[in-house]
C-alpha cells in the first residue's frame, strides 16, 4: 500500500524543481559565491543556508544507531554554535535551525558574508536561500486506484504528508482527515511577511496549516493537493474520492506572502516559499515518523529548470532521511514542460 500511494502521488504533477544539479560555481574553492556576495552589496542583505562542516563529516542521520544520531546532533549543534559566535560583530538574523541536518539558515548582511567566507574549516558551502512558487495540477486518475481498492489498498492506517500552501480541513472531501499540522513562514523585511496564523516563523498544532488567504492566487493548491491524495466523499454521500481514500493527511503551509516585484514576476503580492521553510517542513515529518505511519511526502513546488542528478542539493540530506525512514518524498517533473 504504500508503494502504490507513493506512485500514485508521483503521478500528481508534482515539481519542486528538484534543482537536478547544482549550479555551477562561479568562483570554486570560495565558501560564498561572488553572485551571493554581489547580491548583498546591491541589496544590503540576503538569504543564505549554510552549510556546517561537521568535525565527523556526516551529513544525513537516517541510518545511525540512536547513540550515533545523538552524537550527530550535538555536533550540528556545537558547529553551529561556534559559526553563529563568529557572527556576533555583525548584523545578522537566525531564520532556522534544523535538528537532525547541519544546516543553517540565516539572513545577513555584507560583513557578515565575508566573516562565513572566512570560516572554511566550520563552514562547507553557502548558498541561496530560494523562492519556489506552487505549480498547477495536471491530470491525476491515470494511476488504476480503482483497482488498487478493489484488493483493500485505500491508504487506511497511514498518512500523507502535504507540504503546499495549507489545507482547509474543514471542506467536506476533508472531513477529519487532517490529523497533523504545521507551519512555516517567514517575514523576511519588506520582501515577505509570513502566512502562519499566529503570525510568527512558527506554528504547530490545530489550525497551523490553514490555506492562507485566498486573495492571493494558489492559497487553494494545498486543499486541491490534499483532496487528490486522500479526500473522500462518503461523509458527503458523494461518490468521489482521492487516491489514497482512507489515508490521513498531514498538513504543513510553507509559503509566504512575497511583496517584491522582482521575485514575483512583476506582480506583487504573490505566493512564494523559502527553500529554508520547505527544509523544516521535511525535517517536522521525519521527527514524526514514530508518531505516524506517514507513507509519502508530497510536494507541489515550482524553482527552475534543471538537467541531471541533484545530489549536491540541500533537500538531498532531508530526504534521505525520509527515505531511510521508509517514506518516499513524491517530486516529479513535467508540469513546466
Amino acid at each position: 500500500m504504500v508503494a502504490f500511494l507513493a506512485a500514485s502521488l508521483g503521478l500528481l504533477g508534482v515539481v519542486l524543481a528538484v534543482p537536478a544539479a547544482a549550479a555551477p560555481r562561479d568562483d570554486a574553492g570560495r565558501v560564498v559565491p561572488t553572485r551571493i556576495h554581489d547580491r548583498a552589496q546591491a541589496e544590503g542583505e540576503v538569504r543564505v543556508l549554510v552549510e556546517l562542516s561537521l568535525p565527523s563529516r556526516r551529513v544525513g542521520e537516517g541510518t545511525l544507531s540512536t547513540r550515533a544520531r545523538a552524537a550527530y546532533r550535538r555536533e550540528i549543534v556545537d558547529t553551529a554554535a561556534r559559526v553563529l559566535d563568529r557572527l556576533t560583530r555583525h548584523p545578522h538574523r537566525v531564520l532556522r535551525r534544523y535538528l537532525t541536518t547541519p544546516l543553517l539558515a540565516l539572513q545577513v548582511g555584507p560583513p557578515a558574508l565575508q566573516e562565513l567566507d572566512a570560516a572554511g574549516f566550520l563552514v562547507k558551502r553557502v548558498v541561496e536561500d530560494r523562492i519556489h512558487r506552487p505549480v498547477l495540477l495536471d491530470s491525476v486518475y491515470l494511476v488504476g486506484a480503482d483497482q488498487a481498492w478493489a484488493q483493500g489498498f485505500d491508504g487506511t492506517g497511514h498518512v500523507v504528508a502535504v507540504i503546499d500552501s495549507g489545507v482547509d480541513s474543514a471542506h467536506p472531501f476533508l472531513a477529519g482527515k487532517v490529523v497533523e499540522e504545521a507551519c512555516y513562514s517567514t517575514t523576511s523585511g519588506s520582501r515577505s511577511t509570513t502566512l502562519c496564523p499566529n503570525g510568527l516563523d512558527e506554528q504547530i498544532g490545530p489550525g497551523a496549516a490553514v490555506n492562507c488567504p485566498l486573495d492571493l492566487e494558489g492559497c487553494w493548491h494545498g486543499t486541491h493537493v490534499a483532496g487528490i491524495a486522500a479526500g473522500s466523499g462518503t461523509p458527503a454521500d458523494l461518490p468521489i474520492w482521492g487516491v489514497g481514500k482512507g489515508a490521513g493527511i498531514m498538513a504543513v503551509q510553507v509559503f509566504s506572502r512575497i511583496n517584491r516585484f522582482r521575485d514575483c514576476g512583476g506582480a506583487p503580492p504573490c505566493l512564494g516559499a523559502f527553500t529554508s521553510d520547505i527544509l523544516a517542513a521535511l525535517e517536522r515529518v521525519y521527527v514524526l515518523r514514530t508518531t505516524y505511519a506517514v507513507a509519502a511526502v508530497n510536494m507541489s513546488l515550482g524553482g527552475g529548470l534543471f538537467g541531471s542528478t541533484c545530489d549536491d542539493e540541500p533537500y538531498k540530506p532531508f530526504i534521505d532521511n525520509l527515505r531511510a525512514a521508509g517514506i518516499a518524498t513524491v517530486v516529479a517533473a513535467g508540469n513546466d514542460g
